[in-house]
C-alpha cells in the first residue's frame, strides 16, 4: 500500500546503515533529527509524509475509519487504543470493537520509530491488533509490527470525566503496520488521554 511510503524509506535506510543505529530525516523545519529505532526520539515532531486526513486503514484486511484513539496512562505505561468505536466515557470499557493497540512505557512530543528489524523489548513497546470473529467475540493478533508515531503536542487535565479523571489530549500523526498484511493504519489523530 503507498500509504506506508516514508516508513519502507526509513526501513531501508536502517538496513543499509545497520541495526541499532540513527536515520536521520527533515524535522519540518530545516533541522535534521536523529530519530531512534525502537524508541521515543523527544522534540522531533515532524509529519514525515504520514497522511493529514484523519487515521484510517485496514484491521484484519477490512476498510476501517478510526472514531477514537484513546490512551490510557496507567502511571508506569501508556496503553493507546485506536478503534472503530467510541467509548461511552473516555475512561470507560469498550467491548466489541475492532483496534489497533500500541503501548509504551513514555509519552512525550516526538517520534516514536520502529523498524521491522528493530528489537524492542516487550516491556517497553509493543502492538497487537483485535478483530470480532464472524461467529462472535474478540480475536487478537499479536505479530511483527512496524510504527512511526508522531506526536505534535501534547496536554495535560484539559477536562474530566463523570467519575472525576483528568482527561488530557495528544495530537499528531500515526503509521502502525503487521507483518502479516491484515492491518495497517495511518493518518492524523486526536487522542484523549485517561489519566488515572
Amino acid at each position: 500500500m503507498t500509504r506506508f511510503t516514508s516508513l519502507g524509506v526509513v526501513a531501508l535506510s536502517l538496513m543499509l546503515v545497520g541495526a541499532g543505529c540513527t536515520v536521520t530525516t527533515d524535522s519540518g523545519a530545516g533541522v535534521s533529527a536523529d530519530l531512534i529505532d525502537g524508541g521515543w526520539t523527544p522534540g522531533a515532531t515532524a509529519q514525515a509524509g504520514i497522511p493529514s486526513d484523519p487515521v484510517s486503514g485496514s484491521i484484519n484486511g477490512e476498510s476501517v475509519d478510526i472514531a477514537s484513539v484513546v490512551i490510557e496512562d496507567w502511571g508506569d505505561d501508556y496503553e493507546w487504543s485506536f478503534s472503530n468505536q467510541a467509548p461511552a466515557e473516555t475512561c470507560g470499557f469498550l467491548s466489541g470493537d475492532d483496534a489497533v493497540n500500541f503501548r509504551s512505557v513514555e509519552l512525550m512530543e516526538g517520534t516514536f520509530l520502529k523498524t521491522a528489524d528493530a528489537d524492542v523489548e516487550f516491556d517497553d513497546a509493543h502492538a497487537y491488533y483485535v478483530y470480532q470473529k464472524p461467529e462472535g467475540g474478540p480475536h487478537s493478533v499479536n505479530t511483527a509490527w512496524t510504527a512511526k508515531i508522531v506526536v505534535t503536542e501534547v496536554q495535560d487535565q484539559v477536562s474530566q470525566d463523570d467519575f472525576g479523571n483528568d482527561i488530557g489530549q495528544a495530537m499528531g500523526y500515526v503509521e502502525l503496520a503487521f507483518e502479516d498484511g491484515q492491518t495497517e493504519i495511518a493518518g492524523s489523530f486526536t487522542a484523549d488521554i485517561c489519566q488515572k
